[in-house]
């Protein structure tokens, strides 16, 4: 995410004759608000191990210096015999929990730990969510060592609390490509605070690699094998020297423009980078259309958050669709204008060329919005789930019978298969990721609906959906879900017995905040630097600017582009 959300004014903005929040001018670039993570990094004040403590103290110890990274997590060491404090690789990877873990004495020499998970974070820095009721357990054995209890077999990796995530990584996207080599796609990561050198951390990420889930569905400009031909990105007076492997001179004008991107956006988030020093081989890299150092921001065209030109919501008036850009609403060109025939639950592509919807039965249509156009029958059969194109011009839709449908605008319809997602699970609706690249899937399984995501992988031109993951452990009960950004969700949802509410979902923290929501919402929708819209069961549609949801007009199925 290269900036937050433009907080915009909830002016009534209507679709019955009330006046209209701002669609159209110029767009200033406000100061950047922090969202909630501090670059300070707080030092966590541990207890190194007391003599006579108990075998359970010395687990329990150990646990809690954890959470301290200095030194290579020194403290928590010294609750180790010798061999296993210099065996022990805290870096393999980390089990989070939730709440404080039990610890139960297991004969003498034996305790054993167990604790809520919350999930995981790999070792290259993805958070992964652990279903609902999962349980961590792990079991300790201790030496006695010249008078003293140590851990000799402590498990690979670290345990943390949720609060010790929150404090000690931050959140950092390292960016790929779409197959296209058009647009950027957020690879998040999350990385220790505490760790040096982040601009050299966020480029031996890229030069790895995407993480295995994303890998699928992405591709990278740096050569197979290239990385960087001195391991370090010194970053002197605002300009960071990414010096790489010879091998990259021999990249064409479009690759080395395509990595360049990749490059200045990956390190454009590091604090005090102005400009990227690209070099191969200890010489310039010349890079056609930029200077060199180029500015960090010198490739706005890759930005997987660029919203079209006078973007403006779209919405459903009466079964016609109409664009909300100005005072008045306006029926948009051709059949889905013309309610012909009524529209309701509708998309937008991207470039607000084409527009899909069902009808009254739940059929599939879709229509240019051009004069003249006429509506087309894409999926007839009734039941259809809404639809969403995300980045192209397919509509993607679920079938009554739980099957994913990717209509085309030459009218061929494909099943795409979902792989990965256990027998006992069934989709309900989707979510195309604006980049192409990821689909926010809501499944369901038993009484309950969750929000999962996957990638999408185009084979001979046919695209797959895999490995879905859930986002959050929070949310039982999803009734529509949308993108925000390149890497946030929102859910129409509920946790347990609560009201839908309208949360925002972190993809990189699995973490869940609620915005609330107008009475008896039914559908949320949302896009980058655009307020968040809710249609509700009054027939209004309401906008959310930060503090309560605000009616702007009667009208229903709100959409933004790319939706």
């Amino acid at each position: 995410m290269r900036a937050p959300w433009l907080a915009l004014a909830a002016a009534p903005l209507v679709l019955a004759g009330c006046a209209a929040i701002p669609t159209s001018g110029p767009i200033q670039q406000g100061p950047e608000v922090p969202d909630g993570q501090s670059d300070q990094v707080i030092r966590v004040i541990v207890r190194p191990p007391s003599p006579d403590m108990t075998p359970t103290q010395i687990v329990s110890g150990f646990i809690e210096a954890s959470a301290s990274f200095e030194d290579d997590h020194a403290v928590a060491r010294q609750y180790l015999t010798a061999q296993a404090a210099a065996s022990w690789d805290p870096s393999a990877g980390t089990r989070v929990y939730d709440g404080v873990p039990n610890l139960a004495a297991n004969g003498p020499a034996t305790v054993d730990m167990t604790a809520t998970q919350a999930g995981s974070i790999t070792a290259d820095g993805r958070f992964q969510v652990s279903g609902p009721g999962r349980i961590l357990s792990e079991s300790f054995t201790l030496d006695y060592v010249e008078g003293q209890w140590r851990i000799a077999n402590p498990p690979p990796g670290l345990f943390l609390a949720r609060s010790d995530i929150d404090r000690a990584f931050r959140s950092y996207d390292v960016y790929f490509l779409d197959p296209d080599f058009t647009t950027l796609v957020p690879d998040t990561r999350l990385i220790p605070a505490a760790g040096a050198g982040l601009a050299t951390a966020l480029m031996q990420a890229l030069a790895s690699g995407p993480t295995d889930w994303l890998a699928p569905a992405v591709r990278t400009a740096l050569p197979d094998g290239a990385g960087l031909a001195v391991n370090a990105v010194p970053v002197e007076e605002g300009v960071a020297v990414v010096d790489l492997d010879a091998s990259v001179r021999l990249m064409g004008d479009a690759t080395r423009r395509a990595l360049s991107a990749q490059i200045a956006w990956t390190l454009g988030q590091v604090p005090g980078v102005l400009a990227i020093d690209l070099r191969a081989g200890g010489q310039v890299l010349p890079v056609p259309g930029v200077p060199n150092p180029q500015p960090e921001d010198a490739w706005p065209g890759f930005d997987p958050n660029a919203m079209p030109t006078n973007a403006a919501p779209y919405a459903e008036r009466n079964g016609r669709v109409v664009q909300i850009s100005g005072a008045v609403p306006l029926s948009v060109p051709g059949g889905a204008g013309a309610g012909v025939p009524p529209l309701q639950g509708i998309a937008v592509t991207l470039d607000g060329s084409r527009i899909a919807g069902l009808n009254d039965q739940g059929a599939l249509w879709a229509a240019d919005t051009r004069p003249g156009a006429a509506s087309v029958d894409l999926i007839s059969e009734p039941g259809q789930s809404r639809p969403s194109f995300g980045r192209g011009t397919a509509a993607w839709v679920v079938s009554p019978d739980q099957e994913l449908k990717q209509a085309r605008v030459d009218g061929t319809v494909y099943t795409i298969p979902v792989d990965g997602l256990s027998p006992k699970m069934r989709v309900e609706s989707v979510s195309v990721s604006r980049d192409g690249t990821r689909i926010a899937l809501i499944v369901r399984r038993g009484p309950r609906t969750f929000v999962m995501m996957a990638v999408v992988v185009l084979r001979e031109g046919v695209a797959r959906v895999q490995t879905p993951v859930r986002v959050d452990d929070r949310l039982t009960s999803v009734i529509d879900v949308a993108w925000a950004e390149d890497d946030r969700l929102l859910a129409l949802g509920s946790e347990g017995a609560g009201t839908p509410q309208v949360y925002e979902i972190d993809l990189a923290r699995a973490t869940v905040r609620s915005l609330g929501a107008p009475a008896d919402p039914l559908r949320v929708t949302a896009a980058p630097g655009f307020p968040p819209l809710a249609a509700s069961a009054d027939g209004q549609i309401y906008s959310y600017a930060g503090g309560p949801w605000v009616a702007l007009g009667f009208g229903g199925s709100p959409a933004y582009p790319g939706s």
